[in-house]
């Protein structure tokens, strides 16, 4: 083998790293450009900017390429956190206490480096100017006033709001209660105690409540919001005293209750002078009757002005049931005997409508936008021909209704907008409405008559047909009901379909309060 000395081993290693750069050869030096990208933030954007009185809210300039920058603030009613001067800010991060409630405008004016990008685009200038909105909330401040409710509904005498004061309400009478509120909450939670109904959630200014119940009663009501947090909370004791009535009681609702039969009373019902050979019940399904007994009668302690009828069958949605009462000792707490009751239908209204956790305004209370909210589906022709707005014109609840116009020999299809109703493959529903027809036109009963029809698209499954026939009431609102089980389970617009092809008159009407409810058919 042939021997390398290290001598020249070293050599070769020097001649051929001759050529190698170890800091700069000759290459062009990369230029590196800084960016003027502008990034504003507050604490409280995700939230609208809302803040509480006397609460900080940051302002942070997150930008690149700032050469100077000048937040400004509006006048005397704002404290900068470490800083006498509480008009303007050179800072990238401004803590500022809002001492005022109000909306204010804060400004920050930039000055960068170069042409000014924003969310990836170039302004063409070197300078920005941006206004942020600052929503300054007051505490949540509640004020309470309260008016016995004269039989005709008009406001009576109003009572005295204090602890102990013991106004005297009449039994089945009613009390309108009202509301004055400061600092924009959003949740509304009423608990009436010995009333009709006991609890109430909703941001209604007038709340109406029944008093049912003999004793002295006391009121709570809190007014709260989430973000920036804020409650108030009202709470009167011995504010209302409940007096024995010797007016007759009446039957307000008799309704289907965890499959036995509620008769709901005007006030409070004794339990001893319950005897339930005084009470007959009768059960049809699809045209057969179907043999029941009646195996207890109680009164509902979580509501005394309920009896409930147990039977030895389950009462099912698609199920006709009635009851009978033939005067005997069944009498009010105040000793006032309970009238007749002839073949009373059971209702079933007091099951959850599952509309009411999504976003469809079933109640129409709320929709702003008619042709986003409502908007039609656009068949075109016939179905092309109708007039539709949300109207204060008629209302079976709150203040307003859907107002449908079908043209003469015209036609309707709507849908829900982005909103859907959720349904489960095999699961039977109840879609109810209430309408008030304010007139038929003049159709041909020889032809197909005027109808509304509903479909949940997708699978475009109708779940239901009303047909306007020349006996269908007018001047009135009625309930409207369609059992349907549906084909799939998914999230699906509502579609409304009106037809008027036949009817050389239009057909106009109200449509209100829109519920879809979970039953259980018979087997």
């Amino acid at each position: 083998m042939r021997k390398i000395k290290l001598k020249n081993i070293i050599t070769i290693l020097i001649l051929s790293l001759a050529g190698t750069c170890f800091v700069q050869c000759d290459k062009e030096e990369t230029v590196v450009i800084e960016p003027n990208q502008r990034s504003v933030f507050t604490s409280e954007m995700d939230f609208n900017n809302n803040v509480n009185v006397n609460a900080d809210i940051d302002f942070a300039d997150a930008s690149a390429g700032v050469v100077s920058r000048l937040w400004t603030f509006p006048d005397n009613v704002v404290d900068i956190d470490k800083s006498d001067n509480d008009k303007t800010s050179t800072n990238k991060i401004v803590k500022a206490f809002f001492n005022t409630p109000g909306t204010y405008n804060v400004t920050l004016n930039q000055t960068f480096k170069g042409d000014v990008f924003a969310n990836g685009t170039s302004t063409g200038s070197n300078t920005a100017d941006t206004t942020i909105v600052v929503n300054v909330l007051s505490e949540v401040k509640l004020g309470l006033t309260a008016h016995l409710l004269n039989d005709d509904g008009t406001l009576g005498a109003p009572l005295t709001i204090a602890d102990n004061v013991e106004n005297e309400v009449t039994a089945s009478k009613k009390v309108r209660f009202s509301y004055t509120v400061e600092g924009q909450p959003n949740t509304f939670d009423w608990t009436f105690n010995g009333a009709t109904p006991e609890t109430f959630n909703g941001p209604d200014i007038d709340v109406d409540v029944t008093y049912r119940s003999l004793g002295v009663h006391d009121l709570k009501f809190i007014a709260s919001r989430n973000r920036p947090a804020g409650s108030d909370t009202i709470f009167y004791k011995n504010l209302i005293k409940v007096i024995p009535s010797t007016e007759p009681v009446t039957l307000d609702a008799v309704n289907e209750r965890d499959g036995k039969i509620g008769l709901e009373f005007s006030r409070d019902m004794d339990i001893t002078t319950v005897d339930s050979s005084n009470f007959t019940v009768s059960l049809e399904n699809n045209g057969m009757m179907i043999p029941v007994n009646i195996t207890d009668i109680s009164i509902d302690p979580s509501a005394p002005n309920v009896v409930l009828i147990t039977l030895n069958e389950t009462v099912y949605r698609d199920d006709t049931a009635k009851v009978s009462y033939t005067p005997g000792l069944l009498s009010t707490t105040d000793q006032v005997k309970a009238d007749a009751i002839s073949e009373a239908v059971v209702g079933f209204e007091r099951i959850e409508n599952v509309l009411e956790s999504t976003t469809l305004d079933y109640s129409f209370e709320n929709s702003t936008n008619i042709d986003s909210e409502w908007p039609d589906n656009g068949w075109g022709g016939l179905w092309g021909m109708y007039n539709r707005d949300v109207s204060s014109t008629r209302a079976k609840t709150g203040s307003s209704s859907l107002m449908v116009e079908y043209q003469p020999n015209g036609g309707m299809i709507l849908n829900s907008g982005s909103a859907t109703i959720p349904t489960v493959q095999g699961q039977s529903y109840e879609l109810g409405f209430w309408v008030y027809v304010e007139s038929l036109g003049n159709s041909d009963p020889s032809q197909f008559l005027p109808e509304i029809r509903f479909f949940a698209d997708p699978p475009f499954q109708e779940l239901g047909i009303v047909f306007f026939n020349d006996t269908f009431p007018t001047g009135e609102w009625v309930y409207q009901s369609l059992i349907f089980t549906s084909n799939t389970t998914t999230d699906a617009k509502l579609l409304i379909r009106g037809f008027n092809e036949f009817n050389p008159q239009p057909l106009k009407f109200f449509m209100d309060d829109l519920t879809l409810r979970k039953v259980n058919l018979r087997p």
